[in-house]
């Protein structure tokens, strides 16, 4: 399967051998460095069981690489102070876009994963060229605003609404944006916006994002339904996206049978306007929206049958030891929907199967956007 990537990392951030941006024991110590924020020398090799002084061999040259930082040594017990080395934050950047049905949403996230710059407009959809045109421009004015060096740009990922069709990085997406369906997205977007490019549905780039720095960073198992225009997901196993044959793993709205109520956020928007509340588009609903405007519970209820049907089979196939409910679902409307949720499990010799969490996301409604953003430094030092 195309995983949906088109170009090469710039020479600067490859190892001396010219070949490399990582070997596999530096990706495992800069992974950690991810998750745990700090860490000594001594504390990396008891946590990899490596021997401290393949720890040393490793460390110096990700230092030198500037790719860590050494702080001042730190007493912690007896022996030698250690000194906490940390991700360098600005060794690198990626840029995540989220093409949506209604807007573009845009993060530059640093390599430490914090967002150092945001953007979002309506997007310009009816034409394919001057979208990139659009994603371009605000790409130079958020790398500017977050006052990062342009020449240590990493790559770009992108999510877009939609379903690979099995042929590389081909995505069909709902009719609002004809103008990018069935095209090669990754050589098409690296050509346009300068490469390495990534490629993904939103629903795979979200749960990444939710794996990396949001509730996966301690749960390695974990199902995402990722809500917006459409109603969707991704799989993550064992701490890597599960994305199937095709890249289409976590498409669970063609679980709800045909007839079923879709339990997404433009028929949120639908279900307002027939009750006298009306949005001229997600975005201003989102923004406007008084979550405790009684329609929004009738949404709630009405959304409920088939959550339980999606969640039951994901429990049932997945086993999954968390879900997240996330995309652009407002985190307080999540714990709602959560509150409701009946999972099928019958008892059985007074046991139950061991069920999963269910929790909103903690990174947000930019998360597809942010998960692209990882799909760079994933593929380059984390993978």
């Amino acid at each position: 399967m195309n995983d949906g990537y088109a170009g090469a990392f710039h020479p600067r951030f490859l190892r001396a051998d010219g070949q490399r941006t990582a070997t596999a024991n530096e990706r495992v110590v800069l992974a950690l460095l991810s998750r745990r924020g700090a860490a000594s020398r001594a504390e990396l090799a008891r946590v990899t069981a490596l021997a401290p002084h393949s720890v040393g061999r490793l460390i110096e040259p990700l230092i030198e690489r500037g790719l860590v930082l050494a702080g001042a040594p730190e007493v912690a017990g007896r022996g030698k102070p250690g000194a906490p080395l940390r991700l360098n934050p600005d060794a690198a950047f990626s840029i995540g876009v989220s093409v949506m049905t209604d807007a573009v949403t845009l993060v530059v996230v640093d390599f430490t994963g914090t967002v150092r710059a945001r953007a979002s407009v309506p997007m310009e959809r009816d034409d394919f060229d001057a979208g990139t045109r659009q994603i371009a421009t605000l790409i130079d004015g958020a790398v500017a605003e977050a006052g990062l060096d342009p020449a240590r740009r990493l790559g770009i990922g992108v999510g877009v609404t939609g379903y690979f069709i099995g042929d590389g990085a081909r995505v069909n997406p709902p009719a609002s944006l004809d103008s990018w369906a069935l095209r090669p997205l990754d050589t098409l977007l690296a050509d346009a916006l300068g490469g390495p490019v990534w490629v993904d549905n939103d629903g795979n780039v979200a749960a990444v994002g939710e794996a990396m720095l949001g509730a996966g960073r301690t749960c390695p198992d974990f199902a995402y339904l990722y809500f917006a225009a459409g109603f969707g997901g991704g799989v993550v196993a064992r701490g890597a996206p599960l994305r199937g044959a095709h890249g289409n793993a976590g498409e669970f709205g063609s679980v709800l049978p045909t007839g079923w109520y879709q339990p997404n956020l433009e028929n949120l928007r639908r279900h307002l306007a027939d009750h006298g509340m009306a949005f001229d588009g997600l975005r201003t609903m989102l923004r406007d929206l008084d979550l405790a405007a009684p329609e929004v519970d009738a949404w709630v209820d009405r959304c409920m049958p088939s959550l339980d049907l999606v969640v039951s089979a994901i429990f049932a196939a997945l086993d999954p030891e968390m879900i997240v409910l996330g995309g652009r679902l407002p985190a307080s409307l999540a714990e709602r929907m959560i509150a409701k949720i009946d999972i099928t499990n019958p008892t059985r010799r007074g046991h139950h199967r061991p069920m999963p969490r269910l929790v909103p996301s903690s990174i947000g409604s930019d998360a597809a956007a942010i998960g692209a953003a990882m799909l760079p430094t994933r593929a380059a030092f984390f993978q």
